[in-house]
């Protein structure tokens, strides 16, 4: 465990790390995908990592989930009501904002979570960010998404929001070619995929990587920018792809903040 000294270190490489004190360890576990950690820092509110990595606190979980299905939301089709499927995502944040912010665009929700502990560990330690995992609008399924996707029937969902680990080990093959082109099956003609890409600068690779893949397979692939506080450079990057993409303005960092009279624009 990445702990010294009451102080949490996430290696971004081998000169640079990302650094928060741990005031108070919550919860440590080894489920069976991944390390599960949860601490207080007295900054941030309560921060979760899996894998040794940061993925969300109390301070900037909704520039996340904001940045994410704001986006994907909207570059769908504005006169239809959306079945959404939802890859990974045990938090539950990218739930919560397609069934409030959301609400009158979406039909149902599909969330599909490999790892019920992650489940778990977030109703009991992020109870505003799964707050709705227990929604009757919501079919949570905790299995393998690759299996589920490979089972689903063709053309049955208007957007799918990947909203996984970095693609290392079990979640290796969410930025391959293949992952796309069974995506796209289930996609409806004018559906939308968007999923988070990692850093810029230190996942250039990655990043690189998945929108040459999904240029293979889509049409229109677009890449965008939003502030995560927690994630390696702070600048974290998004993809969205589909037939055409109806919206491909960058989110303006404002909207982010809770002084939104502030305005960051030059003129």
């Amino acid at each position: 465990m990445p702990i010294k000294n009451n102080w949490f270190y996430e290696s971004l490489s081998e000169s640079a790390s990302l650094t928060l004190k741990v005031d108070e360890l919550l919860y440590h576990q080894e489920s069976e995908y991944q390390d599960v950690l949860v601490f207080r820092n007295n900054d941030y509110g309560t921060v979760l990592v899996l894998d040794d990595a940061l993925m969300l606190s109390d301070k900037d979980e909704h520039m996340y989930h904001k940045a994410i299905t704001h986006y994907g939301v909207s570059n769908c089709n504005p006169d239809k009501k959306l079945n959404v499927l939802v890859v990974g995502a045990g938090d539950g944040g990218v739930v919560r904002d397609l069934l409030t912010v959301h609400s009158s665009r979406v039909d149902r929700v599909t969330m599909v979570e490999i790892d019920q502990v992650v489940i778990d560990v977030s109703k009991k330690f992020f109870p505003k960010v799964s707050s709705h995992l227990n929604d009757p609008r919501l079919d949570l399924k905790v299995q393998d998404a690759l299996k589920y996707i490979d089972s689903a029937v063709d053309d049955s969902f208007d957007l799918v929001i990947c909203d996984s680990t970095d693609p290392v080990g079990f979640a290796a093959g969410l930025i391959e070619e293949d992952f796309y082109k069974k995506i796209q099956r289930v996609l409806c003609k004018d559906g939308i995929f968007i999923a988070q890409s990692g850093s810029k600068f230190f996942m250039n690779d990655e990043l690189e990587k998945a929108r040459t893949n999904l240029a293979k397979v889509f049409a229109d692939v677009h890449t965008y920018y939003s502030p995560m506080l927690v994630y390696p450079g702070v600048i974290w990057s998004y993809t969205a792809a589909g037939d055409k993409l109806l919206n491909k303005k960058n989110l303006d960092i404002s909207e982010f903040l809770e002084t939104k009279s502030i305005n960051l624009v030059s003129k």
